[in-house]
């Protein structure tokens, strides 16, 4: 009999395994859309800002918005002492970015456009391929290690 409990002890210790796995992977699935946008971001753009008699508008608060989305700023942030502030367009089209310091505030607009080839494959189409094969190794994993425990 004392051999028997050990046995299930580690059949039950691997699955709690296996679910605990399966959690981290569902975690990490679910936290994927929110790190894709910068995976996948197109282009990096860098802005200027200046004052009017052409010094650079230095630590001003900077506010870009994405094409359509004036309500809400896309990015935040500061320049540098240059008075440049870089951001990823991840959409095609006309950005729009403010910057504001004391009683100065500069606007531009930036026309992002895709000039470049397209892409072959769609890198959401690519990352759900991934996954499919991770999940496709997993399960191959587990039944392996069933057929060894027979």
């Amino acid at each position: 009999m004392s051999h028997i409990l050990p046995a299930m002890h580690s059949v039950c210790s691997s699955r709690f395994g296996q679910a605990v796995l399966l959690a981290a992977l569902l975690v990490v699935a679910c936290a994927m859309p929110a790190a894709a946008v910068d995976l996948f971001a197109r282009h990096t753009v860098t802005v200027q800002f200046s004052t009017a008699d052409g010094k650079p508008l230095a630590n001003a608060e900077v506010s870009v918005f994405a094409p359509g989305q004036s309500a809400h700023p896309a990015f935040t942030g500061h320049t540098n002492s240059d008075g440049k502030f870089d951001f990823t367009a991840d959409a095609d089209g006309f950005w729009s970015a403010e910057a504001r310091a004391g009683g100065e505030i500069n606007r531009i607009s930036i026309r992002v456009a895709d000039d470049e080839k397209k892409e072959l494959i769609s890198p959401y189409w690519l990352v759900g391929g991934l996954f499919i094969l991770l999940m496709l190794a997993v399960a191959y994993r587990m039944a392996r290690a069933r057929m060894r425990r027979r």
